[in-house]
């Protein structure tokens, strides 16, 4: 047997002790304090002496949690236990809970749930303590936890059993209620700002508002074959053609490619779109979205970030973005014209580049330039900046402008594209002509293009107002805010290829 068969026998024997005295997997427990909570109180007043408490004690309040440490000294023991705001001391004392002392000893184990009633108290050196009167047992842990010393360092693991990675390692904790309050306060700010939260299609007939393969599935009452949708932005349009001037949604999209520290096939998407609204409001209230969601989660908008190298950089989100013109940082970084470059002149520079060979035949002019410009401009880019004028190719669903550019900024942090808005175009005879061209390109190989969308232009044809949009990957954002490398570290449970059973 081995020693976490044995472990796991030995656990289940403890259970049935536990049932033999009465305690089962209780439903419920009535705590009157959190483990903060019981900290506030013992900070704001003087509790009784210890002393005092074992000749006359009380059971006044009531913590629960999981046992995350033991010590047993004899006719004291200590426990610390841990609940969703933290860790507090409980202490048991033979001299109040008589036989049963021993017995509570012997049949707890490390991760077990349990329930305590008693009164607070300081311990010599000031901690905040309870001396439980009674002990309930709550729920019984069969496998035991990473070791309190070695934790739970291997990486795939921790993916795999985030629950194990929350509990040995705090700062993954901490770090997915930074993401929770990102998500929270992004929804507050939002509402503040006169937008209606709705929710779209996940599956839908075809992909649209971005350039992506898609995964695919068949309905089998329909039988018919749907896509998981990889943008939220076309049905958002539609609702505001539909007269909801403000909307916003943050869900989940889905991009059938490959997958690396920055990427991730399954992903969640902030976006919202305003009516009558244009891009210099929208950079105005993307600035303030950032500056109100980052001193309210983290109490400051200076922040240490890792660039794409991972080097630790310091940026103030409370300072002007910096603007700069696409055309302008191709010239600045890659000695590119994009207005006066050739065909053959800009695939050698793709070359030079490190494009392959074999894309960039296939490849648009747009798709050229852009990978000149991530390779070359995108990693100098390390304050908050807002990069403008990107070539209109690449944005078939802003607004275009006479010189091949586009209506759209985004908006790059330590190399990393944080969000991507638009001047929306809403001219319905422009939007066909840019889907037929962008049609034609992936009928010629250019697989980064966009599919013709009957729907979306019906709909337009009916008439859309002036407007902006926005576009965020919230993963993206509480990484970067957080100081990782990988997207999986701030997603709860990221999809991995499922392991091999023995």
């Amino acid at each position: 047997m081995s020693t976490e068969s044995h472990i796991i026998a030995e656990r289940k024997r403890k259970f049935e002790e536990w049932r033999k005295l009465g305690f089962d997997y209780a439903s419920k427990f009535e705590r009157t304090h959190t483990s903060g909570e019981a900290k506030a109180v013992v900070e704001k007043k003087e509790p009784r002496d210890i002393a005092v408490i074992l000749k006359k004690p009380a059971s006044g309040v009531a913590l629960c949690g999981r046992i995350m440490n033991l010590r047993d000294m004899g006719k004291l023991a200590f426990l610390r236990i841990r609940d969703g705001e933290g860790d507090f001391q409980i202490c048991l004392a033979k001299d109040i809970l008589g036989e049963d002392y021993k017995m509570f000893l012997r049949i707890l184990d490390l991760g077990d749930f349990c329930g305590f009633e008693g009164e607070f108290f300081r311990t010599k050196h000031g901690e905040p303590t309870l001396l439980a009167v009674k002990v309930i047992p709550l729920a019984k842990t069969l496998r035991p936890l990473p070791e309190k010393f070695h934790g739970l360092t291997d990486r795939e693991q921790c993916y795999r059993q985030r629950y194990l990675d929350m509990i040995a390692n705090p700062e993954t904790f901490r770090r997915f209620q930074v993401r929770s309050n990102v998500v929270r306060e992004i929804r507050k700010f939002l509402e503040k700002e006169s937008f209606q939260e709705i929710e779209t299609r996940t599956l839908q007939p075809q992909a649209g508002g971005a350039m992506a393969r898609v995964f695919e599935t068949h309905h089998n009452d329909f039988d018919h074959k749907f896509v998981l949708r990889i943008a939220l932005e076309l049905d958002l349009k539609m609702a505001v053609g539909g007269g909801m001037e403000r909307v916003f949604e943050i869900g989940k999209c889905f991009r059938n490619e490959g997958s690396d520290p920055s990427h991730l096939q399954e992903f969640t998407m902030l976006e919202w779109y305003a009516a009558y609204r244009d891009m210099a409001w929208n950079m105005e209230l993307t600035e303030n979205l950032m500056r109100t969601v980052l001193q309210n989660v983290l109490g400051t908008t200076e922040i240490r970030i890792l660039d794409k190298n991972e080097k630790p950089v310091q940026v103030d989100f409370g300072k002007k973005f910096h603007r700069e013109r696409f055309p302008d940082l191709l010239k600045k970084f890659a000695k590119v014209d994009m207005f006066l470059i050739s065909r053959g002149d800009l695939e050698k520079e793709a070359l030079k580049w490190d494009m392959k060979k074999s894309e960039v035949k296939k490849a648009s002019t747009g798709t050229l330039l852009d990978h000149i410009y991530k390779k070359s401009a995108r990693p100098n880019l390390i304050e908050p900046t807002f990069v403008m004028d990107y070539p209109s190719e690449l944005k078939p669903l802003a607004r275009p402008r006479e010189d091949g550019t586009a209506e759209v900024f985004q908006l790059l942090v330590a190399g990393w594209e944080i969000v991507n808005s638009y001047g929306e175009l809403v001219d319905p005879q422009i939007q066909r002509k840019l889907f037929e061209e962008q049609s034609a390109a992936r009928a010629a190989g250019d697989e980064e293009t966009m599919e013709n969308d009957e729907e979306f232009l019906t709909a337009m044809e009916h008439g859309f107002p002036p407007m902006t949009g926005f576009g965020m990957g919230i993963d993206r954002f509480v990484t970067l805010i957080t100081e990782q490398s990988n997207l999986r570290d701030t997603i709860l449970f990221p999809l991995l290829k499922p392991e091999r059973s023995h």
